[in-house]
């Protein structure tokens, strides 16, 4: 990561928070069923295990993430798929709940797989996306994000407006990512501050090609601790979005 030179006096601090990250880029188009992807339908081989929510409505499938496919990332699965549904209303689940199923194994077979999500057209609201896409992976990597708290601790008061500025441009965590820094478009969670579910394990912002968007020019995170992750346990993800 490339340090601006107005900001080279802070570089060992900048550095220090560097992060590992995997930017996601989409492709419109139609998918395989265990293809990393932005809607479409989801691997699955009976339509009787489709993710239902509490009140037994079909839930609304997001996004899929094969990991054969992603570069390795510290503590994320090197295998198998990652799928998240949301909650099927006009909030997107916020008020609800998402669902995180982890496939470890999975096979490449069309015949023995469903081949279209047999409840899309069945959504009771719109889906936060227009077109279902493919994902393509970037490794990059991420310094410490604007939405922290340790970052207005260690420059509030210290640097210059123009030193800001370069600060928020460098630090700013948009796009779509895996790892890395979260982007809170209002405020950060409280478990993400104080530490105890920090790790991105999936960032959906605004993009033109699949026409992602939450809200009013919005984004959703979904974070997890590191201690579930090393145990592949997703039960306790916490999904957000917000907007302007």
């Amino acid at each position: 990561m490339k340090i601006p030179a107005k900001l080279k006096k802070y570089e060992e601090y900048l550095k220090s928070t560097e992060k590992s990250a995997i930017d996601i880029k989409f492709k419109s188009m139609e998918t395989f069923p265990w293809d990393s992807k932005c809607g479409g339908c989801p691997y699955l081989e009976k339509a009787e295990d489709y993710p239902r929510d509490k009140d037994g409505r079909p839930m609304m499938f997001l996004a899929q993430i094969n990991f054969d496919d992603m570069p390795p990332l510290e503590d994320f699965p090197r295998h198998g798929l990652l799928q998240f549904y949301i909650g099927d209303d006009d909030c997107f689940g916020l008020d609800s709940t998402c669902k995180i199923v982890y496939i470890p194994e999975y096979k490449k077979d069309k015949d023995a797989l469903l081949k279209e999500n047999p409840f899309e057209n069945n959504y009771m609201g719109y889906t936060p996306f227009t077109d279902e896409g493919k994902m393509k992976f970037k490794e990059t990597s991420m310094l410490i994000g604007t939405e922290s708290e340790k970052l207005y601790d260690m420059f509030r008061n210290k640097v210059t407006d123009d030193e800001w500025d370069a600060l928020y441009d460098l630090c700013y965590p948009d796009g779509c990512h895996i790892g890395g820094y979260p982007l809170f478009v209002q405020s950060p969670l409280p478990c993400y501050d104080n530490g105890d579910t920090d790790v991105v394990l999936l960032q959906l912002d605004c993009d033109d090609e699949c026409g992602i968007m939450f809200g009013d020019s919005g984004n959703c995170v979904f974070l997890i601790s590191k201690e579930d992750l090393k145990n592949r346990n997703f039960d306790n993800v916490v999904y957000d979005w917000q907007c302007c």
